[in-house]
């Protein structure tokens, strides 16, 4: 706890955060092969660190309908875009190699 105390919020809320819940959606939408999966998985991940945030820094506050933040609809839209971008052109990559030979007149 003392080490993500230690670590500037701004940093925390601009970099470490959406690296972690965008990529961790798109590696579960790479394994299942579904861009559906990226997106569902960012948002509980990014739901589940504003609950944190907001009860460990605020304990007396009640937790409110504003606790959802817009990075909770951002994050999402981003690895839904990129969890298509990236299983697309893994499709197109496959189907690039898995042409028929064809015989030469």
């Amino acid at each position: 706890m003392k080490l993500i105390e230690s670590i500037d919020p701004i940093i925390m809320q601009l970099v470490i955060v959406p690296i972690f819940v965008i990529g961790i959606g798109i590696w579960l939408a790479l394994l299942s092969k579904k861009v559906y999966i990226g997106p569902i998985t960012t948002m509980i991940l990014t739901l589940t660190y504003n609950y944190w945030y907001f009860t460990s820094f605020f304990p007396d506050s009640k937790l409110s309908f504003t606790m959802i933040s817009s990075w909770c609809i951002i994050f999402p839209l981003i690895s839904l875009y990129l969890s298509w971008f990236i299983l697309m052109q893994l499709q197109s990559i496959k189907d690039f190699f898995l042409l028929e030979p064809r015989e030469f007149d």
